[in-house]
């Protein structure tokens, strides 16, 4: 059975005005993010495991957005200590750490994206699948599952990537909004290659432009992918920006 929550907010100052809106639509959990400094500021006071009891819900955490394991080592490395701080931290209720996969550096030449991880396949594969492999096993060691998300606008090179992090047993996060800002290219490759899904972020999306919509304001059909998340007993974050977005798009996934 899924579990449907909503992200931290930024409209908000603390982790318990979103714990309020969360009972209020009745969501099962909450993705913190280490992206705002009060959730790193709460964590850090060790007050988040007893607003998450009081509230009785769970939560999940989003790493950092822009800590790309296949950058140079001393760059990933300095990650992973951060990594090992919060999964630490969280130990006891972060249930999942949602990690994203970066198109890393680019050149662009005559309006042509050139992407550096692609001339560099080789190195850049290696580097990536052994940091992942760092990264999991410091979730892990804390009771926590860790999770690898596409980005928006990813490039199609990203295919021969998720067939290498595949091979190596990784667990994956669908966010559908990045997916089709990026032509789809996790959809079709779903198609002939399943990707074990623990976790979805769903949001409307239209003219590969837009996303991170309420429900209903864009083109997707969200229901099919809330019927892949079913398939998959995943953790279903709606991830819209704004309460006001929550408040539609809560009750129209749940009616689905």
């Amino acid at each position: 059975m899924i579990k449907i929550g909503m992200p931290q907010l930024y409209e908000y100052d603390c982790i318990e005005d979103n714990l309020v809106l969360a009972k209020k639509l009745g969501l099962d959990f909450i993705e913190l993010n280490l992206n705002f400094g009060y959730c790193r500021k709460e964590m850090e006071a060790k007050t988040v495991a007893d607003l998450l009891k009081k509230y009785d819900i769970e939560a999940t955490l989003h790493f950092y957005d822009e800590a790309d394991m296949g950058s140079y080592q001393e760059v990933v490395d300095a990650y992973l200590v951060h990594l090992e701080r919060y999964a630490s931290l969280g130990e006891g209720y972060i249930k999942q750490i949602n990690m994203h996969l970066i198109p890393g550096p680019v050149v662009t030449i005559s309006g042509v994206k050139n992407y550096i991880y692609e001339k560099e396949y080789d190195e850049y594969i290696e580097r990536l699948v052994t940091n992942f492999k760092k990264a999991e096993e410091i979730c892990n060691k804390h009771n926590i599952n860790m999770v690898i998300e596409n980005t928006d606008n990813i490039p199609q090179y990203t295919t021969k990537t998720y067939s290498d992090l595949l091979k190596n047993n990784f667990k994956f996060c669908y966010d559908i909004g990045h997916d089709h800002l990026s032509y789809d290219i996790v959809w079709n490759f779903i198609q002939h290659d399943e990707l074990p899904f623990k976790e979805f972020h769903i949001h409307d999306a239209k003219d590969r432009k837009k996303c991170h919509l309420a429900l209903g304001e864009g083109t997707l059909d969200v229901a099919k992918f809330k019927r892949l998340a079913e398939k998959n007993d995943a953790y279903v974050v709606l991830e819209v920006k704004q309460s006001s977005d929550l408040l539609i798009s809560v009750p129209l996934f749940k009616n689905m």
